[in-house]
């Protein structure tokens, strides 16, 4: 399992929709944010680069968005909400393969950062790649925040 360090800060600029999620069950609302949030976007024609970000906050919440091509103004963005993040440091896994094997890459990349003495920080998010045919070509990067 190929994991990266990254010490350079990467920056977010998102709109969609955040939610709380209660006993763990992420991906059950992450899809449900997600299905609301492109409701809204095709809805009204806003210019996207097409790309899910789910973004794992701190006390339970998570919000889904994604990266708008150009700055807009539509009156329908007052539906979605702005998240503006950066990570100042950040592990990085590409994973290939179907989303159900998602969980359990967590948890194994949770281990690998245990076991290297690393602290995780917040926020974690997916960042998933264009729809594909075959679920096991699909590609979702995993970036989890570190602490300094």
């Amino acid at each position: 399992m190929k994991v990266e360090i990254i010490d350079e800060p990467i920056r977010f600029h998102l709109h969609g929709i955040g939610g709380v999620v209660e006993n763990e069950r992420y991906s059950e609302v992450g899809l449900r944010l997600m299905n609301e949030m492109w409701q809204v976007v095709k809805g009204a024609g806003i210019l996207t680069t097409g790309i899910n970000h789910w973004v794992y906050l701190p006390d339970g919440r998570m919000f889904v968005g994604v990266e708008l091509r150009s700055p807009q103004r539509v009156p329908t963005l007052d539906q979605l909400e702005p998240l503006e993040f950066e990570l100042q440091r950040y592990m990085k896994h590409v994973h290939v393969g179907p989303y159900q094997a998602l969980p359990q890459k967590w948890k194994e990349l949770k281990a690998e950062l245990a076991a290297r003495g690393e602290v995780i920080g917040s926020p974690s998010l997916e960042i998933y790649g264009h729809n594909c045919d075959e679920p096991s070509k699909s590609e979702t990067t995993i970036l989890i925040g570190l602490q300094q």
